[in-house]
């Protein structure tokens, strides 16, 4: 039972990244941010991995790999530009839908399918996460509304469900990444080419005149968040790839959704966005669905 407690690590670790994230985004290209992050993250798993023995990797996993980078590079711009549009207490809980498709994009992508209890859990996470957004709005009727109503008149919360969704698909090759390498070269990889990527885009940014930091700020204390970000990407990857070794991936995802709850108070502490103790109802129903998943899923 030691899978729920790696997928709580992962949990944290998102949330922790999330605000760094929401931190540096007015001081930095979105591109930049991303590449430096994820080549430092990659970085850390290629050193860990040559302590451990490089793997012998199966056919299958070029494809994963391929497939995972190419959906993340989408989902990594819609999130930073989620994050830099609205509140990280209020778009992040749109993650909470990724398990909920991830029932059927696992069912469909790797043939695995919860227990009742399980996918009870998994529907707990998720009105969790809702509770969690629900918050008093101008013009909303109703504080249980806000979140729908939130969504239609919020692009940053659409574009977040919209990452939920991709995510729902990507994770599911995260996997079989996982299961034809193993828990920490295959994510290096994936990492390596996301940084490339994306720093490619900020290349490309400086040659039509976008500058990499936009806003004056402490160049060491911008380096010095870029290696934290990097480092706790990999503490992410490590958990959550083991986790993947011990239970089906809309379970993993479930309990790492709880990053949801730990994003808003990061959120609330950190960047002064209120509203903590109004979702505690929330919270509790989260935890409820992750001891429902981790007890009998």
């Amino acid at each position: 039972m030691i899978w729920p407690f790696l997928a709580l690590t992962g949990a944290v670790a998102q949330a922790a990244y999330s605000t760094g994230v929401k931190v540096l985004l007015p001081r930095v290209s979105p591109y930049f941010l991303a590449g430096s992050s994820f080549l430092v993250a990659s970085g850390v798993l290629l050193f860990l991995s040559s302590f451990a023995g490089f793997p012998v990797l199966s056919p299958g996993f070029l494809p994963a790999v391929a497939v995972t980078v190419a959906i993340n590079i989408v989902a990594t711009l819609l999130f930073y530009r989620a994050l830099a549009r609205s509140d990280l207490s209020l778009c992040l809980p749109m993650l909470a839908f990724t398990p909920v498709f991830l029932l059927l994009t696992s069912f469909v992508i790797l043939g695995e399918v919860p227990t009742p209890a399980g996918t009870l859990g998994i529907l707990l996470v998720t009105a969790g996460s809702y509770l969690l957004a629900a918050r008093e709005v101008p013009s909303c009727p109703s504080a249980l509304l806000a979140p729908v109503f939130t969504l239609f008149r919020d692009l940053g919360v659409r574009m977040m469900l919209v990452v939920a969704f991709l995510y729902s698909i990507s994770v599911n090759y995260d996997k079989v990444v996982v299961e034809t390498s193993d828990p920490v070269f295959g994510s290096a990889v994936v990492l390596g080419l996301l940084g490339v990527s994306f720093l490619a885009g900020a290349g490309a940014g400086l040659l039509v005149g976008k500058r990499l930091v936009p806003t004056p700020g402490n160049p060491r204390g911008i380096l010095l968040l870029f290696l934290a970000l990097g480092l706790i990407l990999a503490i992410e990857a490590i958990s959550i790839n083991l986790a993947y070794t011990f239970s089906i991936v809309p379970y993993v995802i479930s309990i790492k959704r709880l990053s949801i709850f730990f994003a808003v108070l990061f959120g609330g502490y950190f960047l002064s966005e209120g509203g903590i103790r109004s979702r505690a109802a929330g919270s509790l129903v989260m935890v409820a669905g992750t001891v429902l998943i981790a007890l009998w899923g």
